[in-house]
C-alpha cells in the first residue's frame, strides 16, 4: 500500500496505488488506483466513493476484451503498481508490462493552484494486440452519491447535453464519441459478454473534448477536459460505483476512454487531461476554463 497527499490552497488530493488502504483510508479497497480522495475547502467530504477511486485506470482493451477468450478484464487492478512522489505537487503511478496485454504505463498527477489537477498518461505496447489492430484504455471516476448524477457535454453545435444512460451497458447509450467518429469497438465476428460500456454507444456526439458534473448537493463543479478529440470517448454509468450505505441514490461512474485505431508492438499512447474541482458558478464558466487551459498548454484542437 502506498499513497501520497498533494495539496493546494483549496484542494487535498490523495493519490494511491491499487493496494488496500490503511489508517484514515482503511475503507479503500484493493484494485482501485488513482485519486483515492478529493476534497476542497468548499466541500470537505470526499467527492469520490471512499472505497474506490477517481481517475482509476480500469481496463486495457484489445479485441479480446470482454470475450470468454480474453481473460481478466481488470488488469490494472491486479497487476502490481508503483507510486513515487516526484515533486512537492506531483506523484507518478507506474506499471511494468501487464501479463495479458503487455502494456507498460505511467501516470503523473500534478496539482496546481488553486483548484487544478493535471493528469498525464503515457503507455507503451510491448507486444502487438492479441487480436485486431485497435487498442483502448478505460478510466473510471466513482462519484459519491451526487444529487445530480448526470454528466454534461457540448455537442458539435455548442448545445449542452445531459448524459444519463438507462443502465450499465447493453445498448443503454453510455459512450459518446467525437463528432467525426463512427462509433465502433471490437470484432463483429467475436462474441462479447453483456455489460460493456465500450460497446454501448449514444447516438449523440461531442464537440469540445470536455465533460462536467456537479458532485454532492450540486454546489461544486467537477470538470474534466482533454488535449485530444478523436481518440477520446466520454462515458457514464449510472450505477457503476454501487451505493453508499444509508443512501437512496447510486454512485455513478464518470468515465473516459482513449482508443488507438492502429496499434502494434512499440506503439506509444499519450493523453493529457485537466480536472477542475471548485464551487459551481454556471455552465459558461466551463468553456472559459477550457479556453484558458487550451492557451496555457498550446493545444491546437483544430489541427
Amino acid at each position: 500500500m502506498a499513497f501520497e497527499t498533494l495539496t493546494t490552497s483549496e484542494l487535498s488530493v490523495v493519490v494511491g496505488d491499487n493496494e488496500p488502504g490503511t489508517g484514515a483510508h482503511s475503507v479503500h479497497r484493493a484494485g482501485y488506483n488513482g485519486v483515492w480522495s478529493l476534497t476542497s475547502t468548499h466541500a470537505p467530504e470526499n467527492c469520490f466513493s471512499p472505497a474506490v477511486a477517481g481517475l482509476n485506470l480500469e481496463h486495457l482493451m484489445d479485441d479480446l476484451f470482454m470475450t470468454d477468450e480474453g481473460g481478466e478484464i481488470f488488469e490494472p487492478r491486479t497487476h502490481p503498481m508503483q507510486l513515487k512522489r516526484t515533486a512537492d505537487n506531483a506523484v507518478r503511478l507506474s506499471q511494468e508490462p501487464s501479463p495479458l496485454t503487455g502494456v507498460s504505463s505511467e501516470t503523473v498527477i500534478t496539482v496546481r493552484e488553486p483548484f487544478f489537477i493535471d493528469f498525464e498518461f503515457r503507455a507503451t505496447l510491448t507486444r502487438p494486440p492479441r487480436s485486431g489492430r485497435s487498442f483502448g484504455f478505460f478510466w473510471a471516476s466513482y462519484m459519491r452519491s451526487p444529487e445530480t448524477p448526470a454528466l454534461q457535454f457540448l455537442d458539435p453545435e455548442g448545445i449542452w447535453c445531459c448524459l444519463s444512460p438507462d443502465g450499465h451497458g447493453d445498448d443503454s447509450g453510455n459512450t459518446v464519441c467525437y463528432a467525426t467518429i463512427e462509433p465502433r469497438w471490437g470484432n463483429p465476428e467475436l462474441t462479447y459478454r453483456s455489460g460493456s460500456l465500450t460497446q454501448s454507444f449514444s447516438q449523440r456526439r461531442f464537440g469540445l473534448p470536455l465533460m462536467f458534473g456537479r458532485p454532492g448537493k450540486g454546489d461544486m463543479l467537477f470538470v474534466q477536459m482533454f488535449d485530444q478529440r478523436e481518440p477520446v470517448r466520454l462515458c457514464m454509468s449510472p450505477t457503476g460505483g454501487g451505493r453508499e450505505e444509508g443512501t437512496r441514490v447510486n454512485n455513478p461512474a464518470w468515465d473516459f476512454q482513449y482508443i488507438v485505431d492502429d496499434a502494434a508492438e512499440g506503439t506509444t499512447c499519450q493523453l493529457r487531461s485537466r480536472v477542475i474541482y471548485k464551487p459551481f458558478v454556471d455552465r459558461d464558466e466551463v468553456e472559459r476554463l477550457y479556453a484558458e487551459w487550451d492557451v496555457d498548454h498550446g493545444v491546437d484542437h483544430d489541427a
